[in-house]
């Protein structure tokens, strides 16, 4: 019965999304929305200067729609980036990032951390 229970719990615990899953936070998943193309530039701007200032990787790619970090390598803690920016038909555009690292136990900063950072950074 014990071992029933044990696991239960085991099962469970591996159901639940882990705490830095950053699709368990609004704020995390939804994209950076810009209007115009002015204030897409800036906002791309902020971008790359936040992953230059943030990200223990340098910058491997920098293009006018994606951004892109080395990494991450070696089971480090370190998150690497990758900003993506997708334009509309009006002068506007949504920007995606994703932060990952090569440490399945934790990364550092958290992900979902990270990311809230960029995005508040980004829209200043």
């Amino acid at each position: 019965m014990l071992r029933a229970i044990w696991l239960a719990l085991a099962v469970a615990g591996c159901a639940v999304a882990p705490p830095d899953d950053p699709r368990v936070n609004a704020e995390a998943v939804e994209p950076l929305v810009c209007t115009s193309r002015a204030q897409c530039d800036i906002y791309w701007q902020r971008a790359q200067v936040w992953v230059a200032n943030n990200s223990e990787y340098r910058i491997r790619v920098a293009t006018d729609v994606l951004i892109e970090t080395f990494g991450p390598f070696g089971s480090k803690v370190d998150l690497a980036y990758r900003i993506t920016r997708l334009p509309d038909n009006s002068g506007g555009a949504r920007i995606y990032i994703v932060a990952a690292c090569d440490n399945f136990i934790r990364c550092y900063p958290p992900r979902t951390d990270a990311i809230i950072a960029f995005k508040r950074f980004v829209r200043q």
